[in-house]
């Protein structure tokens, strides 16, 4: 996974301002594919969106269909797709719960940033199989002209 240095930084804002409940949002760009069918999501922007959640908000996140929809309408009107997602984790490791397994869609990158008080202390992405499960991506920060 690219994302320029920028689009990291704003993840990152996001969830310090969030806390203490969990941020999420949307990664926008495209889907890379090489020959033997290995996935490079490169991303372009992000879309930072509401946590959808009444209750257990401080544990769990989720994005509203309607949201989820305005933001795919937006990314294919600039020739772009919604190529994965971004939360938080309070008090927690960087690593996907059930609930981010059942949310991930085949071929979309997770990035999940770990919050330990307030503070940002590991961020990791995870690739959603087309199988199922997920295997952890190298995330790689560029410059902020892709």
């Amino acid at each position: 996974m690219k994302l320029p240095r920028r689009k990291f930084e704003i993840i990152q804002e996001k969830a310090v301002l969030e806390h203490p409940y969990e941020c999420c949002g949307l990664l926008v760009g495209r889907k890379i594919v090489d020959h033997r069918g290995n996935i490079d999501n490169i991303v372009m922007e992000v879309a930072p969106c509401r946590n959808d959640l009444f209750y257990g908000r401080e544990t769990s996140f989720e994005i509203s269909f309607r949201e989820y929809e305005e933001v795919e309408y937006e990314a294919q009107s600039l020739g772009l797709a919604i190529v994965g997602s971004y939360h938080s984790h309070i008090n927690s490791s960087a690593i996907p719960s059930r609930h981010d397994i059942d949310f991930a869609r085949p071929g979309h990158s997770m990035i999940i940033i770990s919050l330990y008080n307030g503070v940002p202390r590991e961020v990791t992405s995870w690739l959603r199989r087309d199988s199922g499960g997920f295997h952890q991506e190298h995330i790689r920060v560029m410059s902020d002209e892709l």
